[in-house]
């Protein structure tokens, strides 16, 4: 019997004894200086994931590590979710050295006053940390349903294909690449919004490579609407207006997010914005071009919601649930940053040295 299994679909009906949690004992903790110190359990998790990713000779997504109670499960049980859709069971050897740093963990569980053992499912990721009880799981148990258990925590990347086709068949009905805009207009207000700010623009260069770049990461033509903005200028200096470099990056950035998440993830049914924008977190047809900082962009909309108009400016990004309605469309979004017309002040598009 083997510590690693290949995921499969039939996995969530393997049993207890079709896995082999063999025990491996964890002697890379460092000196615990500080016990009560609040870094300590990222130190723990870190140390872990790095001593399974040696063992293993393949990097981890994820690590669940399951924690006794009194009752029901007396060890440590590991479940490691590898490169390459493979499955990792092991059981920790309880050192001193390990008991001694799980125990700076539990001093932030509930029980600890009541020195009841709780098992708890302590969930592990390069940028992860999140724990629940064993009871949590009403129907699945790691011993009576150990591949169900196992099932139900695989980390998004080993079923990355299905969830693609997921976000693909939601979005389909709604992409229009196909945007126009009056380009001698959008100039006319570029050229006032420039002259009013005393704003300094870098000249327009070629940026074909760039727009092969994106096409060949984002699937799709880089949108001609955009392209003709950019003939304008690209990028302003000390402005939030992006160059082209600039958008590919942070649209980059947000295709990765969208690409991590699942359907269900990016998708937001408690807030509202008028059924302009789709009620997302984030879509590859968003596509960033106005730098709000701290994470938040204004972006033009190629997949609108049935209310909307491909093309419109969205407010969207770290501080937002959702997509919102910035402008109907660009020409509109430079015409209200003029004098004092529109909802975003200077100092959110118009830097100080």
């Amino acid at each position: 019997m083997t510590n690693f299994i290949a995921y499969s679909d039939e996995l969530k009906d393997l049993q207890w004894d079709d896995f082999n949690f063999e025990t491996i004992q964890i002697n890379t903790f460092p000196v615990l200086e500080d016990p009560n110190h609040y870094s300590n359990c990222f130190t723990f998790r870190d140390t872990l994931l790095e001593a399974v990713t040696k063992r293993t000779g393949k990097p981890i997504f994820k690590l669940l590590l399951i924690t006794p109670d009194n009752e029901t499960i007396h060890h440590f049980y590991g479940i490691g979710y590898l490169e390459g859709k493979v499955v990792y069971t092991f059981e920790i050897e309880k050192t001193p050295l390990f008991e001694e740093w799980y125990a700076t963990i539990l001093r932030d569980d509930d029980d600890e006053d009541t020195h009841t053992l709780v098992s708890t499912i302590y969930d592990f990721s390069k940028n992860g940390y999140s724990s629940q009880p064993v009871t949590n799981l009403k129907n699945t148990s790691l011993h009576e349903n150990t591949g169900a258990f196992i099932d139900k925590f695989i980390p998004n990347q080993f079923i990355a294909e299905k969830l693609a086709k997921e976000k693909a068949d939601f979005l389909s009905s709604y992409i229009q690449l196909e945007a126009q805009i009056n380009l001698e207009e959008v100039a006319q207000s570029f050229i006032a919004l420039i002259t009013e700010k005393r704003l300094k623009f870098n000249p327009p260069t070629n940026n074909d490579a760039i727009y092969t770049k994106f096409e060949n990461e984002a699937g799709f033509p880089f949108p001609q609407i955009i392209k003709d903005f950019l003939t304008l200028h690209n990028g302003i200096d000390r402005c939030a207006i992006m160059g082209a470099e600039d958008i590919y990056k942070e649209w980059k950035q947000w295709k990765d997010c969208y690409d991590d998440w699942t359907q269900e993830e990016l998708l937001d049914t408690y807030s509202t914005n008028k059924g302009k924008a789709l009620l997302m977190y984030t879509t590859p047809y968003w596509i960033p071009f106005f730098d709000l900082q701290n994470g938040n962009f204004l972006a033009f909309d190629f997949a609108p919601n049935t209310k909307g108009t491909a093309g419109q400016i969205i407010r969207f990004g770290a501080d937002q649930e959702i997509g919102y309605i910035e402008a109907e469309d660009l020409n509109a979004l430079l015409k209200s940053l003029m004098g004092d017309e529109g909802d975003i002040e200077d100092n959110e598009w118009v830097y100080v040295e």
